[in-house]
C-alpha cells in the first residue's frame, strides 16, 4: 500500500453495550466482550465501514476490545488480515457539557496511549463505572466549573503534555436536542475553535439554511464554514444502525490531526456519498537496477502523486521509466531522422541507465479493479503482460498502448503543443481512441469488402464487353457459314436439310453444356458450405462463467440440433448430384448425344461427297471449329457472370456502409470537439466537420494524374472546391463518382460518343483534352485505391481572447503560457487514463497556478495524476496525496540518487522537504493556512 492519503468510510459515533440506552445484551465478562467485539468487526467488515470512533457517553472501557478484535480479525480462511484493510479504530467520548448546553465527540490519535485515558477522564471530571459493570455512569452534564465554554475545553485538553494535537473536538452541529444550532447559539459555534463538527443521521440536503450555516454563507453565524461527519450512533447489538449514515474521510495516518486536516480541506478530503475515483491508475513501479537510482519500489496513490526534489535528483527519470515501461509513443516520430528531442532524449536514459545494468521495468496497474502487469527488459527487448491471475505472455508496444493508455507530457512540451497539429489532434481523439479503432476496424473489413465487390463488378463488364465482341464473331460467322452452305453445288435438297439443320445441333449442344455447368456449380458451392460447415457450431468454453447456466445449457443443445438439421438437409443434397441421382438426366444427354452422333455422321458423308467444293467444305468446317470455340468461351463467360452473382449491388451497398462508418467517425470527432472546449471552460475552439484532410487527397490525385500534364494548380482548384463546400465528404464523393466514371470509360459496354459530365472537375479548370488524358491513364485499380482510402480528418483549433467581441484566433497564434494553460485546463477536465507532466509549472502561466490548483482538487477524483514538480503551490494547495521526495545520497557527491521520503503533506518529514528545497515551499503552507486555514 502507497504511503499516501486514501478514503476511508467512516461512523464516528458508535457506542457500545456498555451504554445506558443499549438495545440487547450487555457483556461484562472479558470473553463475552471479546465476543461481542469480534461480531462488530465483522459487522463493520460487511456493511464496508473502514474506521469507526467508539464515543461511549463519559467512558472508554469498550475501546481496548474492539481495538484487539480490529487487530486480530482473520479472514474466511483463517488468514490475518493485511495491515491495510484492517478496521481503523479511534478512541473516543461523547461529552455532555453544560455551557453551552450540547454534546460533543472528543476523538483522539488511533494509536494514543491507553494508559494515558484516565488523565483525560480525570481533567474533565469524569468518574466512569467500574471496567466490570455492565453500563455506564448516567450522564450527567459536565459543569461549567470544570469546561466553561468549548474554547475552555480545548484549553484544558491541552494542558495535558501527552495529548496536545492529538485530539479533536466535534461538537454537535444540530438544531436539535443538544444540537448548537439552537436559537440564540449563534456565539458559541462563532467562537468555537472546531473546524468541524458531527451530526446523528445524515446531513439534510433539502434544508438550505442548514447547508448556508455549514457552508459559511450565514451571517448569524459569522459566515464560518464547518465540515460535518454524518453518523450512526449505533446502540444496537444488531448492528442495523451501523453504517447507515457514514462519511468519507482521507488520510495517510489515523490521528485527530488528520481529521482536522481533512476537515480543512473537506472539498478534498472528504464526502458524504462514496467519492468517485479513478478506475484507470498506475499503483506501482519497479525498476530491478538502474546506474543513478538503483533498485526501485514505488507504490503510487490513486489519485495526485507529486514528485518532488532538487535538480538532478531523479524525479524526471522515474517519470520516463515508467512512459517506457508502458511504452508510451511520442506523437510524429517514426523513424530515427524525425524522432522528436524528447525521445531521443528518453532513449539515451534508457540506453545509458538500464542497459548497461541489464535493468528491467515493471509496472503494475489497476484497470476497472483488474491487475495488468508490464515488464520491459532493457536489455533484450522483450515485453511481457500478465492480466489478473493469467500467465505471462509476450507482447508488443502497441498492444500495451492500446491496453494500458496514458497521457503524458515531458518537460516544456505542453507549451510546444499548439504548433504541433499531431499533438492537439491526441487530445480530440485519445478520449475516444477506442471508438475510433473500432471504427478504422471496421474501415479496413469494409475496404476489403469494396475492393472485391468492386473488382468483380469491373470483371463482369469486362466480361460482358468480351462477350458482346464473341458474339459479334459468331454472328459473322454463322452467316458465313451459312452463305457457305447454301453455295454448295450438287447436293440434293435433303442433303440441303441435313446441312441447314447442323446449326440446330450446334444450339443443342451450347444448352446442355449451360446445364452441365450450372449443375458443377451448384455442387461445388455446397461442398464448399459443407467444408465450412465443419467448423460450426461454437460451443461456449466450459471454463465460461454464466448466469442461467441451465437456460443457456438448453439453448446450446437447441443450436446443436439446428446445425445439424441443416447439415443433414446439406448432406442430402449433395446426394442429388452423385451419378445415381442422375440417371435420367444422363440418359436423356445421352440419348441427344446418340441422335447427335448420328446426324454428325450424315452431315460428314454429305461434305464428303460434295467433292467438287473440297476448299468451301474446308472453309465451313474450319468456321464451325471456330464457332464451337466461341461458343465454349461465351458459355465459359456466362457461367462466370452467373458465379458473380450481382456484383453492382454488393458494391453499392458496401460503399453506402463506407461512407456511413465516415459519418459516425465525423459525428463522433464533432461530439468530442465540443466536448473538448467545454473542457477548456470554452478558451479553445475547435472544429471538425469541414476540416477534411486535403493533404491526402491532394497527394493522391497528384500521383493519379501524373503523367497527365494536368497541372498543379488545377488540382489545387479541385482541392478548394472541396475545402470551401458546405459539406467536404459529400463533395469528395461527388469527385470520386466523376473519376470513376472516367476510369470505367473504356471499359462500359455501351461506349458514349462524348466524354461523361464531370461538374467539379469542369469547374476546376480540367478541360477535354485533360479528361481524355485521365481515362487514358487513370485505371479502375487506381481509382479503387483512391475510394478505400480512409478519409482523414484535421480539426482546427482556436483560441478566445475572452474580450468583449468574443473574438478568436488561431490556437498557434496564441502565446506559449496561454497555450499551455488551457490545454492544461482541458488536461485536468478530462477523465480517463493516468496523466503524467513533467514540471508542468515550466508552461503555464504564472498567474494561472491558483486555478490550476483549483482544477487539480476536482481533476484527480476523475483522473490520475503524477506530476514532478517545483513549484510548492501545485503540490501543497493542490493537496498531493502522495508526495515522493527525491534527493542525493550524498550531496556532495551528488552520484548517486534515492527515494528520501513517501507520504502525505501533512507528513512533518516531507512538510520539512516541501519548504527546504521547493521554490516558495514555505509561502505555499501560509497561503494555504490562509486561504484554507490547514
Amino acid at each position: 500500500m502507497n504511503k499516501g492519503t486514501k478514503f476511508y468510510n467512516c461512523d464516528f459515533q458508535v457506542h457500545s453495550p456498555r451504554d445506558i440506552n443499549w438495545s440487547g445484551v450487555k457483556p461484562t465478562s472479558d470473553e463475552d466482550r471479546n465476543e461481542y467485539a469480534e461480531r462488530f468487526v465483522l459487522a463493520c467488515r460487511d456493511k464496508n465501514v473502514n474506521a469507526v470512533a467508539i464515543t461511549d457517553h463519559h467512558d472508554l472501557t469498550f475501546f481496548t476490545y474492539i481495538k484487539n478484535a480490529a487487530n486480530n480479525e482473520v479472514d474466511s480462511t483463517g488468514l490475518p488480515i493485511p495491515e491495510a484493510n484492517k478496521l481503523v479504530v479511534f478512541p473516543g467520548i461523547e461529552l455532555t457539557l453544560s455551557n453551552p448546553p450540547c454534546q460533543a465527540l472528543l476523538i483522539l490519535d488511533a494509536d494514543f496511549p491507553e494508559d494515558q485515558f484516565t488523565r483525560i477522564l480525570h481533567k474533565l471530571a469524569l468518574e466512569p463505572n467500574p471496567v466490570e459493570e455492565a453500563s455506564t455512569q448516567p450522564t450527567i452534564p459536565i459543569p461549567s466549573d470544570v469546561i466553561n465554554g468549548i474554547p475552555d475545553l480545548h484549553t484544558k485538553l491541552n494542558t495535558i503534555d501527552i495529548l496536545k494535537g492529538k485530539y479533536i473536538v466535534l461538537p454537535h452541529i444540530s438544531k436539535g436536542h443538544k444540537g448548537l444550532l439552537r436559537r440564540d447559539f449563534y456565539e458559541h459555534y462563532k467562537k468555537m475553535p472546531c473546524v468541524s463538527g458531527y451530526k446523528d443521521g445524515s446531513i439534510p440536503d433539502n434544508d438550505q439554511g442548514y447547508l448556508n450555516i455549514i457552508n459559511g454563507q450565514d451571517r448569524n453565524y459569522g459566515f464560518k464554514s464547518v465540515a460535518v461527519f454524518q453518523t450512526s450512533d449505533n446502540r444496537k447489538e444488531t448492528f442495523e444502525d451501523l453504517g447507515t449514515s457514514t462519511t468519507w474521510v482521507k488520510w495517510a495516518i489515523p490521528t485527530a490531526e488528520a481529521l482536522r486536516q481533512a476537515s480543512l480541506a473537506k472539498e478534498s478530503r472528504m464526502s458524504i456519498n462514496e467519492p468517485e475515483l479513478p478506475q484507470v491508475f498506475i499503483n506501482k513501479i519497479s525498476v530491478t537496477n538502474s546506474k543513478f537510482l538503483g533498485r526501485i519500489e514505488l507504490e503510487l496513490n490513486q489519485q495526485y502523486n507529486a514528485f518532488i526534489g532538487g535538480r538532478g535528483t531523479g524525479k524526471s527519470t522515474i517519470l520516463e521509466y515508467i512512459r517506457w515501461g508502458l511504452c508510451d509513443q511520442i506523437i510524429g516520430s517514426h523513424n530515427l531522422e524525425n524522432q522528436s528531442e524528447i525521445l531521443k532524449r528518453r532513449q539515451v536514459l534508457i540506453d545509458k541507465t538500464l542497459v548497461p545494468f541489464s535493468g528491467e521495468v515493471r509496472i503494475s496497474c489497476i484497470i476497472n479493479g483488474i491487475e495488468h502487469i508490464v515488464k520491459r527488459n532493457s536489455v533484450t527487448k522483450e515485453i511481457q503482460l500478465k492480466i489478473g491471475t493469467n500467465e505471462f505472455s509476450k507482447v508488443s508496444e502497441d498492444e500495451i498502448r492500446r491496453l494500458i493508455p496514458i497521457q503524458a507530457y515531458s518537460q516544456k512540451q505542453l507549451s510546444s503543443v499548439g504548433v504541433r497539429t499531431e499533438e492537439l489532434k491526441r487530445f480530440i481523439q485519445q478520449p475516444i481512441s477506442n471508438e475510433l479503432n473500432d471504427i478504422r476496424f471496421n474501415l479496413r473489413e469494409v475496404s476489403k469488402n469494396i475492393k472485391l465487390a468492386y473488382n468483380n463488378l469491373i470483371r463482369k463488364k469486362e466480361i460482358q464487353t468480351e462477350i458482346v465482341e464473341l458474339n459479334l464473331q459468331s454472328k459473322s460467322i454463322t452467316e458465313q457459314v451459312e452463305n457457305l452452305r447454301k453455295s454448295l453445288k450438287g447436293i440434293s435438297e435433303d442433303d440441303k436439310k441435313v446441312i441447314q439443320t447442323k446449326q440446330l445441333y450446334e444450339n443443342e449442344k451450347t444448352y446442355i453444356q449451360e446445364s452441365r455447368n450450372e449443375i458443377d456449380l451448384f455442387k461445388n458451392k455446397f461442398k464448399e458450405i459443407q467444408l465450412s460447415l465443419e467448423d460450426y457450431p461454437n460451443l461456449l468454453d466450459s471454463g465460461t462463467a454464466i448466469q442461467n447456466r441451465d437456460l443457456i445449457d438448453k439453448i446450446e443443445k437447441e443450436k446443436i440440433s439446428k446445425f445439424d438439421t441443416i447439415k443433414s438437409k446439406l448432406s442430402e443434397l449433395l446426394e442429388q448430384f452423385k451419378d445415381e441421382n442422375l440417371v435420367e438426366l444422363n440418359k436423356l444427354i445421352s440419348d441427344w448425344a446418340t441422335l447427335k452422333t448420328t446426324f454428325d455422321a450424315s452431315y460428314n458423308q454429305i461434305k464428303e461427297k460434295a467433292t467438287s467444293n473440297e476448299s468451301t467444305i474446308k472453309e465451313i468446317n474450319n468456321l464451325e471449329n471456330r464457332t464451337r470455340e466461341i461458343t465454349n468461351s461465351v458459355n465459359e463467360r456466362l457461367t462466370r457472370i452467373k458465379e458473380l452473382g450481382n456484383p453492382e449491388t454488393n458494391f453499392s451497398e458496401q460503399k453506402d456502409i463506407w461512407y456511413e462508418f465516415h459519418r459516425k467517425k465525423v459525428a463522433l470527432l464533432d461530439n468530442q470537439a465540443t466536448q473538448f472546449t467545454k473542457l477548456s471552460n470554452g478558451i479553445i475552439k475547435a472544429e471538425v466537420t469541414k476540416n477534411i484532410s486535403i493533404e491526402i487527397i491532394r497527394e493522391q490525385l497528384v500521383n493519379s494524374f501524373t503523367g497527365s500534364r494536368i497541372n498543379r494548380d488545377k488540382i489545387d482548384a479541385i482541392c478548394e472546391q472541396i475545402t470551401q463546400s458546405e459539406n467536404p465528404m459529400e463533395t469528395w464523393k461527388s469527385l470520386l463518382e466523376e473519376l470513376r466514371l472516367l476510369a470505367e470509360y473504356r471499359i462500359t459496354e455501351d461506349k458514349p460518343i462524348q466524354l461523361p459530365e464531370t461538374k467539379i472537375l469542369t469547374e476546376a479548370g480540367l478541360n477535354d483534352g485533360n479528361r481524355e488524358k485521365i481515362v487514358e491513364l487513370f485505371k479502375p485499380e487506381n481509382w479503387l485505391s483512391m475510394m478505400t482510402q480512409e478519409i482523414e480528418f484535421e480539426p482546427s483549433f482556436f483560441y478566445s481572447t475572452g474580450n468583449a467581441m468574443e473574438d478568436t484566433i488561431p490556437f498557434a497564434e496564441a502565446s506559449a503560457g496561454q497555450q499551455a494553460t488551457a490545454l492544461l485546463s482541458v488536461l485536468l477536465n478530462q477523465e480517463g487514463i493516468p496523466l503524467l507532466i513533467d514540471q508542468p509549472e515550466d508552461d503555464i502561466d504564472n498567474r494561472a497556478i491558483n486555478d490550476i490548483t483549483q482544477n487539480i482538487w476536482a481533476a484527480k477524483s476523475k483522473r490520475q495524476l503524477i506530476f514532478t514538480s517545483h513549484n510548492a503551490n501545485l503540490v501543497v494547495n493542490g493537496d498531493a496525496e502522495l508526495v515522493v521526495c527525491c534527493d542525493y545520497k550524498e550531496s556532495s557527491q551528488q552520484t548517486q540518487g534515492e527515494i528520501k521520503f513517501e507520504g502525505s503533506i501533512d507528513n512533518p518529514e516531507i512538510k520539512n522537504e516541501i519548504t527546504t528545497i521547493m521554490e516558495g515551499g514555505e509561502k505555499a503552507f501560509i497561503l494555504r493556512k490562509e486561504k484554507y486555514g490547514f
